[in-house]
This record gives structure tokens, sequence and C-alpha cells, in this order.
């Protein structure tokens, strides 16, 4: 077990969120904050536009060759922060 030095902090969370984090932590065995703590360090490690990177990727390398400019130009005009 890690020795981390570890910081009490204060938020806002929707009810439901809150709700379902407390019953996974009841379902594992689990202190609430060691599931909220799993759950940012995945979030963290993920990375931003992680999930874009790799469609990105998997588009450019699904062709035997290069892609077509009109292609390209689409995937460099994506807004990856939209929703």
């Amino acid at each position: 077990m890690s020795h981390a030095m570890k910081k009490k902090i204060g938020t806002i969370i929707d009810d439901g969120v809150l709700a379902d984090a407390k019953q996974r932590a009841a379902l594992e065995r689990r202190t609430l904050s060691k599931v909220i703590e799993d759950a940012l360090s995945g979030y963290l490690e993920g990375g931003p536009g992680r999930e874009d990177s790799l469609r990105a990727l998997a588009k450019f390398t699904s062709h035997g060759g290069l892609l077509p400019f009109e292609e390209i130009d689409e995937i460099l005009e994506e807004d990856t922060l939209a929703p």
C-alpha cells in the first residue's frame, strides 16, 4: 500500500452520480474516496483527446495508401471538443 500524501477536498457533484459512486463502493467493499480517486486517476491517464487521437489514427491507417486531401481536411476541421 502506498503512503502517498492525501488531501481532503470539497466539491459539488450531481446527487445521482454520488449515489452511484456510493453504491459501487458498497458493492466492491471499498471506501467512497477510493472509488472517486480511482475514477479520477483513470480519467487523467486517458489524456485530453485520446479517443479522438485513436479514431484519427485508425482512419489514417485503415487505407492501403494515402488519404485523399478531402478526408485529411475533414479530420483537421473537426471540433474535437464538441460533444
